[in-house]
């Protein structure tokens, strides 16, 4: 499941000005808020003494990347395709010491004429496509300032 990994985006049409500039802030400062109850999909990965892959759970692995892009969302989704899509969720490849490397990539590009685009990435080893749409419910409860309604519930891997 190394070289195995989920890309997700997200498109918001909003008029340009301070409405997006006030949700890239909201969306920055819910994601560290609901990111506490993740702390198994946005851990650090390491090796245990039997050189398998183990999480050290904490939020440490989550980087979150500012970018912008020309025009408006519409105008992006009417002539958009995989190559350029790819370009909204942003994806480093696992470094030599995987405990300084980022499992999970938040990318927030804000189009100048309006609109957001929110690109989350991640490796298989920390979540399946059920669990990345947890989590993005989780954190749109949390950026409108409702309760998590599903909560995630971790339960430890079998031997």
């Amino acid at each position: 499941m190394e070289c195995n990994h989920l890309f997700v985006v997200l498109y918001y049409r909003l008029e340009m000005g301070r409405e997006v500039r006030g949700m890239t802030k909201k969306l920055r400062e819910s994601l560290s808020k609901m990111l506490t109850s993740f702390p198994v999909a946005t851990g650090r990965l390491l090796k245990d003494p039997k050189e398998r892959w183990m999480i050290k759970c904490n939020d440490a692995g989550v980087r979150m990347v500012e970018a912008t892009a020309k025009g408006s969302v519409e105008e992006w989704l009417r002539n958009v395709d995989r190559e350029e899509e790819l370009k909204l969720v942003h994806w480093e490849e696992m470094f030599r010491k995987p405990y300084y490397w980022s499992t999970f990539y938040v990318q927030l590009t804000e189009f100048e004429e309006g609109g957001l685009a929110i690109g989350l990435s991640c490796t298989q080893l920390l979540a399946n496509p059920p669990c990345m749409t947890m989590l993005i419910k989780a954190w749109a409860d949390t950026t409108l300032g409702r309760k998590m309604i599903s909560p995630p519930l971790f339960h430890p891997l079998p031997p």
